[in-house]
């Protein structure tokens, strides 16, 4: 087993042209960013040395979080962006790499990984990843500084003390053993230079009020983008005026669920829309309620009953 240095971000970018690598490095036929995927889930993951012993895998929604924390390290060269995930049941926009996720699947693909299926305590499907024996091959002839890159961020600085991921209800956390931890910053979204305004095309409109125009709001999206871009190799600039673009998916909702969806929008109320949250009121009988100002507001645009809603 070839032995790894850990050395600190500083220390590694300083001591760059001063490495020397192992003389079993070989090519192993994948690019750097596989290569240093297929050793971080390495790190994170361990086979059973026997019937006895317990196999130990990496959760997919970790390694995304682990990637994202690679990239703003410089260790990936990855793009990322925000999605919607579902973390215990609650809804939260995460920073994803889909190139990350790509590259998984080609390692899976190359049976370098292997993926296991189990399901969570609310029932939703969880997939988990471990090295698989023609994996630990190929890391056998990881050059060294590969590993070393990896290294750098994935342990406590100084220290060979692994950093794992914990979800603390509203954060992400990268924790070591010892009880070095800090915030990582999967959950805060970058602001995007442009804005959009709703569309809904006139053959799926039944009247009703028009939809609303976020133009005069084009300034804002200059201003806000200057100091939270955390990806410093922004690569493609596309200019595009006056796009419409529609989205649609298709779910079967009942008339049951059309009608509540119209009363939880306020479809009913003789003024309609507001603002609306996903805090849950765990004290609906109290006098008042506290929460973040960042808020959705909804205009209903048409609506009926059992049918259909337009906002």
């Amino acid at each position: 087993m070839n032995a790894a240095k850990y050395l600190s971000p500083e220390r590694l970018e300083s001591d760059s042209e001063t490495l020397v690598e192992d003389s079993d490095d070989e090519d192993t036929g994948l690019t750097n960013n596989q290569n240093r995927l297929l050793y971080l889930i390495d790190l994170h993951t361990k086979k059973a040395d026997d019937r006895e012993g317990s196999d130990r895998w990496a959760r997919k929604q970790a390694l995304s979080v682990l990637i994202y924390e690679g990239i703003i390290s410089g260790i990936f060269d990855y793009d990322y962006a925000p999605q919607s995930a579902l973390i215990e049941n609650r809804r939260v926009w995460t920073n994803v790499s889909q190139e990350g996720h790509s590259d998984i699947e080609l390692l899976r693909e190359e049976e370098l990984i292997n993926a296991l299926l189990v399901s969570s305590k609310s029932y939703k499907p969880v997939v988990l990843y471990q090295v698989s024996d023609k994996g630990q091959e190929i890391l056998k002839g990881l050059a060294r500084r590969e590993k070393e890159a990896v290294n750098a961020f994935a342990h406590k600085p100084d220290s060979r003390e692994l950093l794992k991921t914990s979800w603390d209800g509203e954060s992400y956390w990268l924790q070591s053993s010892s009880g070095y931890k800090r915030r990582s910053t999967t959950t805060d979204t970058e602001d995007v230079s442009y804005v959009s305004s709703a569309y809904i095309p006139q053959c799926l409109r039944y009247g009703g009020r028009p939809t609303m125009s976020n133009a005069h709001r084009a300034l804002e999206s200059g201003l806000a983008s200057i100091d939270n871009i955390r990806d410093n190799d922004l690569e493609e600039i596309i200019t595009l005026n006056s796009v419409s673009m529609i989205v649609a998916e298709y779910i079967p909702f009942g008339a049951n669920q059309i009608v509540q969806l119209n009363n939880n929008v306020g479809s009913t109320e003789r003024v309609q829309g507001g603002y609306i949250s996903n805090v849950i009121d765990g004290n609906s009988s109290g006098t008042a309620l506290e929460l973040s100002p960042e808020l959705t507001s909804v205009e209903v645009l048409d609506y009926t009953q059992t049918n259909h809603i337009n906002f």
